[in-house]
């Protein structure tokens, strides 16, 4: 029994493995090619590293960024995968090195919680490798991987297939919660917290994974998931329960994060949060030719607005567009045999859901798009705030990916089974495991055949399209302007010495410190006293002394409401686990 089952788990294994060979052949080189945001990821992970030398824990405020004036992008962009590579570049490990062995982890992850994640919603291996197969080799995300280098937002695509299977487990029910009745074989109430947690968990880890690594994605899941609930208001009363303690879990196992981030975006005024939104949005959004473009390019720039020029890094890919065109040829076959496709109200059920799954793909590809009318949003109210923070419209490019897949998927596994007596002839079997039939495996080498070949395109233009960096160091203007305060100048940034003025009558001499004036910035005199600071020029602290020789020390300190947050996540993580493995013991 165990070699038939063994034989079965290496099929699965060498599939997996091959995917993610595939999308991490561009990461075992001795060096990474240039990415749009590269120089600022390499940085953040190399800030991490000193901060943590530096006793700072968890890392909130980049003291060395900007030449020393300080910067708190860790603020409003979660880091905690960081500290992988960062912990690897504190055992010497050259920083180029950690950011390819993240990527290759990242890929890993990837394939794994999407395999777990499509197996979840399609109950078949077999299909799950298909779909694990066309989002790991998706062009939208190989371009974040290597020609964005979009870190924080091909960290959140590993968790996404997972929160759409978390939605779906939990408005589908499952065995634990089907039974109503006060007890079960476990010995636990099917109904209780425990057993709900348990149906909860994927949809718990997959939100903070997005939150923890992309907070502009977390908002456009969240509108998605909003949306959903809407549309399936009846059954989302009847799992009211299961989102609530979703919800209510994850606010506290994130809120080390969440409260630090609402204080900085509510206190501070940046160019993330009050400038940027001021004006449309709607020119960087992409045209037909690139949501249906079948190749998707290894190199480019959208440095220009209203043009697909040099751009073919966002076209969607080929076996996206396939997708599509399964789903639309599903439709017209349903709609014209008007035969018994579902015999039960399950499979009526799952195909509404996979259609409304299509709709969103439609929905997110128009979000992506010039056509969207994103003019609209320009302005300071919340709302306009709120959406055109995404700053790309082509960033819904990965949500049209991922439901596209789904919905194909699950139209081709649908016409698999409508079509079973003409597919009923098995193409490979093992001894004990089950027979794939003639359709599926085609699929599945039709899948593979072009996945590999428009990697192949894709990594052949990136290779000689961009240049290959092996620096051990980021470069010491890492840092973006997103999170500046508003107003300052960034070319004066690069003076490192204070800026000292005297008084009318020469007792009183004004220092301006070359650090930028952030909420916790406390000010230190020769003598350990702490000093009132103000506001001065170029959003710098300026502080007074009666000295021209005065020195002073600056540190970032954390607020007691961050601290309490970080009890508050952990005491969360710690509930959570002895609910959940309770749980697994009694089932034990």
């Amino acid at each position: 029994m165990f070699k038939r089952l063994d034989k079965k788990k290496i099929c699965i294994i060498l599939g997996l493995a091959a995917i993610i060979i595939v999308a991490s052949l561009p990461a075992f080189r001795g060096g990474i090619y240039t990415g749009h945001d590269l120089k600022f990821h390499l940085g953040r992970i190399q800030a991490i590293a000193e901060e943590l030398r530096g006793g700072q824990f968890p890392v909130r405020y980049e003291s060395g960024a900007w030449y020393g004036h300080g910067y708190v992008s860790t603020s409003f962009y979660g880091n905690i995968f960081l500290y992988i590579p960062a912990l690897l570049f504190m055992a010497g490990v050259p920083v180029w090195k950690a950011y390819n062995i993240y990527v290759i982890l990242v890929n890993l992850a990837t394939v794994l919680v999407g395999y777990y994640s499509f197996k979840g919603i399609f109950k078949s291996s077999v299909w799950s490798i298909i779909a694990t197969t066309i989002y790991t080799l998706s062009g939208y995300r190989l371009s974040n991987l290597y020609v964005r280098t979009s870190l924080g937002e091909y960290t959140a695509m590993i968790f996404v297939p997972l929160i759409v299977y978390g939605v779906y487990r939990i408005y589908s029910g499952t065995e634990d919660l089907q039974n109503n009745s006060s007890s079960s074989k476990d010995g636990l109430k099917r109904n209780s917290i425990s057993a709900r947690l348990s149906l909860c968990m994927p949809l718990i880890i997959g939100v903070t994974g997005i939150i923890e690594s992309h907070i502009l994605t977390t908002e456009i899941v969240a509108g998605f998931i909003f949306l959903f609930a809407l549309l399936n208001f009846k059954r989302t009363i009847a799992v009211i329960r299961e989102l609530i303690l979703s919800l209510v879990s994850i606010l506290g196992i994130n809120a080390f994060f969440v409260v630090p981030f609402v204080d900085s975006y509510s206190s501070l005024k940046l160019y993330i949060n009050r400038a940027m939104t001021q004006t449309s949005i709607r020119g960087a959004g992409l045209y037909l030719s690139q949501i249906f473009g079948p190749i998707t390019i290894g190199r480019g720039s959208n440095a220009e607005d209203w043009s697909t020029t040099n751009e073919g890094f966002l076209n969607i890919g080929l076996l996206p567009v396939l997708c599509f065109i399964v789903i639309v040829f599903t439709l017209i076959y349903v709609y014209v045999k008007k035969s018994d496709w579902f015999p039960t109200e399950t499979a009526k059920l799952k195909y509404k859901w996979a259609m409304t799954a299509f709709g969103f793909a439609i929905l997110a590809g128009w979000m992506s798009s010039v056509y969207f009318p994103w003019h609209v949003f320009a302005g300071e109210g919340a709302v306009d705030k709120l959406m055109s923070s995404v700053q790309y419209p082509w960033r819904y490019s990965m949500f049209q990916t991922l439901f596209v897949i789904i919905a194909g998927v699950h139209c081709l596994k649908l016409l698999e089974t409508r079509n079973s007596d003409r597919t009923s002839g098995k193409i490979i079997e093992f001894q004990n495991i089950k027979r794939i039939s003639r359709f599926a495996f085609i699929t599945l080498g039709i899948t593979a055949v072009i996945a590999i070949g428009t990697t192949g395109v894709f990594d052949y233009t990136l290779s000689y399209g961009n240049i290959t960096v092996s620096d051990a160091e980021a470069p010491e203007d890492w840092a973006d302007f997103l999170y500046l305060p508003v107003g300052t100048e960034l070319g004066l940034l690069s003076n490192t010495e204070p800026i000292i003025e005297a008084d009318a009558s020469g007792d009183t001499f004004t220092f301006t410190l070359p650090v930028l004036a952030y909420n916790y910035i406390h000010v230190y005199g020769e003598v350990g006293k702490e000093l009132d600071w103000e506001i001065g020029d170029n959003n710098c602290i300026r502080v007074e002394s009666q000295t021209k020789d005065a020195q002073f020390s600056t540190q970032f300190i954390e607020p007691d409401s961050w601290r309490v947050s970080e009890a508050i996540s952990v005491g969360s993580i710690i509930l959570i686990c002895v609910l959940y493995f309770k749980r697994t013991k009694k089932r034990d």
